[in-house]
């Protein structure tokens, strides 16, 4: 696998094609040293004709590759990271780097110079493509050092006119892609080009969260309350088993102002000052029709609402079963079944 970042291409329009330079040459390895073959493949990246004749220089290798009929060469190389250059006649010379960890191909993309007027002087060309598929980017940000910011068009060319000094720094971001910030040199008296390939990025986004809502719970408003926080208390359904010792009842022990009232098997919950906190199972009460609280299991339930005094749902306000001598609702609790919760 080689994992490739092109860093920059830059080239005057006009500065003649290097000359090819036949034979491979490569430093010799220490016996140690475990090597890998690279295969590079260049090729145009408009017709993806193969390149025949580009030559290709390797950072720690004195010698010089060059692209044989179709378009590839090879060369031994220790694991570790290496910028390369590659040169052909009318391409813009481009410059690179990859890391190798074991054997493989590197595929290399060059654009053609086409129809460019070089004749401006003080003119910089920045072209930002794709690395590997040399796909052209558009809407790339572009900046100088000195502030000046360009957005690349569909054919993923910016101009910055009127230029002064020897060099320029050049930076390239857009989403998905490594930023990218290299240092040209301008050609006195002429337009320079430089054509940047962006590596693709890993992008960390935020996780997607998919939610379903039970239609059931909606129509209950549950989610409503859930989503402003207004349950005082909400246990769910692991809090409500880890707590039921023995029974459901016992799951409501432990909130502060509240008791549980046992009449044999029979078990309601109370204020401390003995009012009466009534139960509602999936919006009915709970011990009517000789439903009893403790009749019910926690692994039954999706998860319970708890409510003090002052703060108890509008719907359920008119529970008149329910209240106290003095009309006051104490308080309540809403207990949701799993199977409904999940049902619809």
């Amino acid at each position: 696998m080689l994992r490739a970042g092109i860093r920059f291409v830059a080239a005057a329009l006009s500065a003649a094609p290097l000359a090819p330079t036949s034979g491979l040459a490569a430093q010799e390895p220490e016996q140690d040293t475990l090597v890998f073959r690279v295969t590079a493949n260049l090729r145009d990246a408009d017709t993806k004709e193969a390149l025949l004749g580009a030559l290709i220089e390797v950072t720690g290798h004195p010698g010089r590759y060059v692209t044989g009929m179709h378009g590839q060469v090879g060369f031994d190389l220790p694991a570790g990271h290496y910028t390369f250059t590659a040169h052909k006649g009318g391409y813009a010379t481009l410059r690179g780097d990859f890391h190798v960890v074991r054997a493989g191909n590197l595929m290399v993309m060059m654009h053609e110079l086409a129809d460019v007027d070089t004749s401006i002087p003080g003119r910089l060309l920045v072209r930002v493509a794709e690395f590997g598929s040399g796909r052209l980017i558009e809407g790339a940000a572009v900046s100088l050092s000195g502030g000046q910011f360009r957005i690349t068009d569909g054919q993923g060319w910016v101009e910055f006119p009127d230029l002064g000094g020897p060099v320029a720094e050049v930076t390239v971001r857009s989403f998905g892609y490594e930023t990218r910030t290299e240092t040209v040199s301008l050609q006195d008296g002429r337009t320079t080009v430089m054509e940047v390939s962006l590596a693709i990025d890993a992008v960390v986004l935020a996780p997607l969260e998919v939610e379903a809502r039970s239609r059931f719970l909606e129509r209950h408003g549950v989610y409503w309350r859930l989503d402003r926080g207004w349950a005082d208390h909400l246990l769910t359904r692991e809090e409500l088993i880890e707590r039921s010792e023995p029974y459901l009842s016992d799951a409501f022990r432990r909130l502060p102002g509240v008791q549980v009232i046992r009449q044999g098997h029979q078990a309601g919950l109370a204020t401390h000052s003995g009012c009466p906190i009534p139960v509602f199972l999936d919006g009915r009460p709970v011990g009517l029709a000789g439903l009893n609280m403790n009749d019910l299991q926690p692994e039954e339930l999706e998860f319970a609402e708890v409510y003090d005094h002052g703060r108890v749902p509008g719907r359920y306000l008119s529970a008149a079963d329910f209240l106290d001598p003095y009309h006051h609702i104490c308080g309540i609790v809403l207990l949701w079944s799993r199977k409904r919760a999940r049902g619809g």
